[in-house]
């Protein structure tokens, strides 16, 4: 029965994310260096649904490491 929860979980939070991406589809790009002459870098421009997702998953995951670790150190 649980099995059957979490199954249900990944198909909500997968269909969130999907419609999310679908509705923010302009490509947006991060400027990591201030424009220096005619030269300014920035990374690849990626749907901002996606960067969004990619950014909250990534916490998610960070967080989930360093609880992780903390109850090691106890």
């Amino acid at each position: 029965m649980k099995l059957i929860l979490y199954f249900i979980l990944l198909v909500l939070v997968l269909g969130a994310s999907a419609y999310l991406v679908f509705l923010n589809q302009q490509p947006v790009s991060i400027l990591l260096t201030p424009q220096m002459g005619e030269y300014a870098y920035t990374t690849y421009q990626v749907p901002l649904g996606l960067l969004v997702l990619l950014f909250f998953f990534s916490g998610l995951v960070l967080g989930y490491l360093l609880h992780s670790i903390l109850n090691l150190l106890r």
